[in-house]
């Protein structure tokens, strides 16, 4: 990825990733917590909660939102080669979600949710880097403009 250190290429696919979960976890308990209107004081009442196909919808629906600004970000880490950027990502969530797909883990939500996230994340970091990039090329032009100006 031409411009920017391997170093901070990984750190940045890497900060992508952990950023998608952590804006992923943060909207789903919210959202549980919403829905289950105080209801939620255990492992077992947060699954009853979060199985419900409105949850789970909106759940996909937030992580296509937690994808896109996820890949909005490491655009903005990477400073160039932001699509790059983007696709390794992706195919690393896409690894990593193929190893929790075969875990044994009650807290994973059903199997057409975990598909539709895995659909999801790379359009969506891909889009989100590539305005991020988009950005970036305007500034430049911008700043070219007014130094020549």
């Amino acid at each position: 990825m031409g411009g920017v250190s391997i170093a901070r290429s990984v750190a940045v696919v890497l900060v992508a990733w952990l950023l998608i979960a952590f804006i992923d976890q943060t909207l789903e308990l919210v959202l549980v917590n919403a829905v289950g209107q105080g209801s939620v004081k255990d492992e077992a009442s947060f699954l009853v909660v979060r199985n419900r196909p409105i949850v789970l919808t909106m759940t996909v629906m937030t992580h296509a939102l937690a994808s896109l600004l996820s890949g909005y970000l490491l655009g903005k880490l990477a400073g160039a080669n932001e699509v790059q950027h983007a696709i390794a990502t992706a195919v690393f969530a896409t690894i990593a979600s193929a190893f929790a797909f075969v875990a044994p883990n009650v807290m994973l939500p059903p199997v057409w949710v975990r598909i539709a996230k895995l659909a999801i994340t790379p359009p969506a970091l891909i889009a989100g880097a590539y305005v991020r990039g988009q950005a970036r090329v305007v500034r430049a032009e911008q700043e070219r403009e007014r130094a020549d100006g």
